[in-house]
Order: C-alpha cells, then sequence, then structure tokens
C-alpha cells in the first residue's frame, strides 16, 4: 500500500500528543495500552489491513457542514421561542454529520471533542495524499432524494442503466417486488455491489442423483466478486446450515480445480444418521440457495500445486471427490504421466464417477483399479481390501510416487501404515481428513484466566486446558462452529487482546479460530 500506509499511527500519536512514524506494530500496541481513553475500533475485510481500513473511512466518508439556511430557519424557529442566557453553537443541532469523518476514525468520542480534533485529522490526510471530503448539508439534499429514488427501483447490477432488461424478466421483477413488500432480502443480493466472501448464499445451478441414490452432485454458481478467487485441485468448500436452531458446518471437496470450470462443484454422499449430508441430499435442487463459510480452501494437505511424474492416489468412498479433481488435471496437463488410482467401495452400487474414471483410463492413460468388499458380477470390479500385499501387487514402485489418500480415517491410517512397510517416504503421503482430531490439552498448571466477551460485557475465567470455543459456551454465547480443529473457519472471531498458544509474539490484534485456540493470558474477544 504506497497511500496511507502511515496515516493512521501518525493520527493517533498526533491525537495522543506523541509524535508522527510510529510503524504499523507500534501503532496496534498503543491502541491497546490506550484503550481506556480512546477506543478505535478496527474491523478491517478478509483481505484487509487497519491501515487499509482507515484509509477507506477517508475515502467514503464526507462531512456535512453548516448552510446559512439552516442556520436561519433554527435561529427563527427555535432561539426567538425558547431564551437562552448562553446561546448555543449551532453545530450541535447537526448530531455531529459535520465530523463524519472524525466519528468513523474515533466513534467513542463526543462531536464537541470531534470537533477538536478535526483540524489534525484535514492535516494529517492532506499530509498522506488523501481526501477530506466536506459538502454543505443543503447541498446534499438534491443528490440524497435523486440517490433514493433511484434505489426504490429494484435494479440490480445487472440491470443499472439498462432498466428494460429487467421488464424482459417480469418473474424476477415481481419476486423482487414480493420480497421488498415483505421487507425480506433476496438471498442472490442482486443490488448489493461489494463482494461477501464470508457465510455467503450460493444459487444451485443443478443437482443430480448419483451411485443409485446415495450421493448427489451439486453444481454451485460462484458469487458475485469471485472472479479471481482461485483454488488448487484437493480444496474444499464448508457449508454452513441451521437445523432445529442449531448452526451446524461441514465440508465436501470440490471435483474440479478453478482452471477448469466456472462453477463449484461438490459431490455429497449420504451418511447413516447424517443431519447435514443427507438434509442436503434430501433438498439442495436446482434453484435453491446453500451458505457457504468462505472461499474454496485446502489445509494443504492434498493440495497438488503441480502435476507430479510419478503418483498414487488411495480413495475410500466419498474420498473420491478430491481425488477426481486432481485427476482432471492430470488429464488436462499431463495425459501419459504414470498415475495409478486404487479406489475402494462398499459394493458396486457405491461407485461415484465410475464411467468418468473408466473413460480417464482410456484417455488419459491413469490406471485405474476399483475394489469392493462385496463381489461384483461387472468384470473391472475386484473383490479385495486395501493391505500391504494388494498395493505390492498393483503398484510396484510405491516408493518413488507422490502418493495422495483420501479415506475415512481408519482406512487412511491402514494405507499409511502399508505404504511405510512398502518404503513410501513420509514426506511423499499426502491426506486429508475432515474428522476433527482429538485437540492436544496441556496438562492443566493451575492457572486462571479471564475471558472478556466485549459485546455482551461478561467474563468467564478458565484454565489453560479450555478453549476459547468452551469459555464462550459457558458465558451461554452461542459460536458456529463445525470441524472443531480449526479447519472450516466458521468460529472466526476477532481478538481484542490476549495471547493464544498460537502466537508466539506476544498480544496482537487478530481473527483466531476459537474452538481450537488455549488461553496463555487474559483473552478479549469481539463476542
Amino acid at each position: 500500500m504506497t497511500t496511507g500506509s502511515n496515516f493512521l499511527p501518525a493520527l493517533v500519536a498526533n491525537y495522543l500528543g506523541g509524535v508522527g512514524g510510529y510503524s504499523s506494530v507500534l501503532f496496534l500496541v498503543l491502541i491497546e495500552h490506550h484503550a481506556g481513553e480512546l477506543e478505535v475500533f478496527a474491523d478491517p475485510g478478509p483481505d484487509e489491513t487497519p491501515d487499509q481500513y482507515y484509509e477507506r473511512q477517508f475515502r467514503a466518508t464526507r462531512n456535512f457542514l453548516r448552510s446559512p439556511e439552516v442556520d436561519n430557519y433554527l435561529e427563527r424557529v427555535l432561539l426567538e421561542e425558547v431564551p437562552f442566557d448562553n446561546r448555543p453553537d449551532f453545530r450541535i443541532f447537526y448530531g455531529g454529520l459535520d465530523t463524519h469523518i472524525e466519528h468513523h476514525l474515533f466513534p467513542d468520542l463526543p462531536p464537541s471533542k470531534q470537533r477538536e480534533i478535526a483540524p489534525a485529522v484535514r492535516e494529517i490526510a492532506a499530509r498522506h495524499g488523501l481526501p477530506y471530503h466536506e459538502t454543505p448539508l443543503l447541498d446534499t439534499l438534491p443528490l440524497i432524494v435523486k440517490t433514493l429514488a433511484g434505489l426504490s427501483i429494484p435494479l440490480g447490477e445487472r440491470e443499472y442503466g439498462r432498466p428494460l432488461r429487467l421488464l424482459a424478466q417480469p418473474f424476477s421483477l415481481v419476486r423482487r417486488l414480493a420480497f421488498g413488500a415483505a421487507y425480506k432480502t433476496l438471498p442472490e443480493a442482486p443490488y448489493l455491489g461489494k463482494p461477501r466472501f464470508y457465510n455467503v448464499p450460493v444459487k444451485v445451478l443443478s443437482s443430480t442423483s448419483v451411485a443409485k441414490g446415495q450421493a448427489r452432485s451439486v453444481r454451485l454458481q460462484k458469487p458475485h466478486g469471485w472472479d479471481d478467487v482461485k483454488w488448487e485441485a484437493g480444496a474444499f468448500v464448508s457449508v454452513r446450515m441451521e437445523i432445529g436452531g442449531e448452526v451446524l458446518v461441514r465440508q465436501y471437496s470440490l471435483v474440479h480445480d478453478s482452471e477448469s470450470s466456472n462453477t463449484m462443484e461438490i459431490c455429497i454422499k449420504r451418511v447413516v444418521d447424517g443431519r447435514v449430508s443427507n438434509r442436503l441430499n434430501d433438498e439442495l435442487r436446482a434453484g435453491k440457495y446453500v451458505t457457504l463459510v468462505g472461499v474454496p480452501t485446502t489445509s494443504g494437505g492434498l493440495a497438488m500445486r503441480s502435476t507430479p511424474r510419478k503418483s498414487l492416489f488411495i480413495a475410500g468412498g466419498v474420498g473420491i471427490t478430491p481425488i477426481i479433481a486432481q485427476l482432471r488435471r492430470i488429464a488436462r496437463e499431463s495425459a501419459g504421466s504414470d498415475a495409478v488410482l486404487l479406489y475402494f467401495n462398499r459394493d458396486d452400487r457405491s461407485i461415484i464417477f465410475d464411467r468418468e474414471l473408466r473413460d480417464l483410463a482410456r484417455r488419459a492413460g491413469i490406471t485405474v483399479h476399483f475394489f469392493t468388499d462385496r463381489p461384483s458380477r461387472r468384470s473391472y470390479i475386484i473383490h479385495d481390501r486395501l493391505s500391504e500385499l494388494m498395493i505390492k501387487r498393483h503398484v510396484g514402485d510405491v516408493a518413488e510416487r507422490e502418493t495422495f489418500v483420501c479415506a475415512p480415517p481408519a482406512m487412511i491410517e491402514l494405507a499409511q501404515s502399508a505404504l511405510s512397510g512398502l518404503g513410501l517416504p513420509d514426506e511423499r503421503f499426502h491426506t486429508e481428513s475432515f474428522t476433527a482430531p482429538v485437540l492436544e490439552r496441556p496438562v492443566d498448571d493451575g492457572r486462571r484466566y479471564t475471558v472478556h466477551f466485549r459485546r455482551s460485557d461478561s467474563s468467564v475465567e478458565i484454565g489453560s486446558a479450555t478453549t476459547l470455543l468452551e469459555a464462550a459456551a459457558s458465558a451461554g454465547i452461542r459460536v458456529p462452529t463445525g470441524c472443531e480443529r480449526g479447519l472450516c473457519r466458521a468460529c472466526v472471531t476477532p481478538k481484542l487482546s490476549g495471547t493464544t498458544q498460537f502466537e508466539a509474539d506476544g498480544d496482537q490484534l487478530a481473527r483466531i479460530t476459537v474452538c481450537n485456540s488455549l488461553p496463555c493470558s487474559d483473552i478479549e474477544l469481539d463476542l
């Protein structure tokens, strides 16, 4: 960032009687130590630093100045009827609109104090090449009326400036009017220009039953503003759902990387007693919406950043979903490379992508072996289970291959043991499981820490082996959760002060996953 990268430290330093030139790190420490006398709420977006956030306040905010006409009206209507020994400053009737910029920078200061610092704010903005917008209040009224009238028409981004486009879509027009009359927001939010990256409603483009009804292939529309969002083969998305008042989050692998598709496609398999997966199988149809917690991500286990010369893939059941994305990439970029797939299922009815996998074998030279627990009449399916002997029988040079495994935890553990016995180095074994591991808690050393929740103004005392999510629950504060291992990021919360076990550099403003964060000091959370 070139413009304004140091203006905020200078602003705070000037206000508190310091000198300019503070670094961003010193600024954070300064805010922390002066929190008692001056509250600055930095709430940057997912890809925005605090400095960038405050620069945005300058660029997007303006002060509305006094107008002689308004002053004359106030003097004639109010001050003539009410006797004042000491006539007040007319600016008190503007409700702080004349210090709107200062309010966005220092929301806890009263307007009288904001007016005192306004000259310093103006000077610092000029010093760093930032705008300081000011407009007489009455000059804005025609613009406000015009803007409100324009916003009352249900035109979205695609139709803006071309209203006839909306008239050509009568169903969409009626739907928008109906939602507006009911004060409800459309899931696709056609009127909001700013992209959303957290808890985003995403439209289902198609929904197809696969594997004899045991799974559902769902293609999702990429949300507005996600054109630059990229993901590797092996990435996943986290889906958020509310069932019976409880917020649940589940992870589903994407079956394409971003280079091969303009949409996002997942495959959801039915699970015994599965609350989310079974509900999605039953209800998710084209035209419906599903909420994504965030953009596609990967913990690194199955991310294939380049196609290996020799590779081995082991999939169990729905674990084929990230792996087929990798095989599709190999077919696209490195057809003829030495890749082998061992795919295991309960029976031949459970096989997902059966036809496409056989097509990849013919078209790209990928060696594909299907295995089932139960015998099958299909000639290409082998009745066998994963073992060291079985792997050696089908893949003689295991130790030379980059190996990717996605399966239930027990199968991953079995595969790792068998492959290690066949000489595969640990660094060539790549896996990822969406089953939450047991959190490694330290031995409770008797230390007690206070966790303060600013929004609810409540506090609890916990030990060093208690997670911040558990602390929130004991205070009666509900936090959305999913994997509970810091993977899906459904529970990300701003940490205003304090240190967790993940931070070696001490206190810092940060967004943390409270589900797997343990306190190393007193903590304050924005909850």
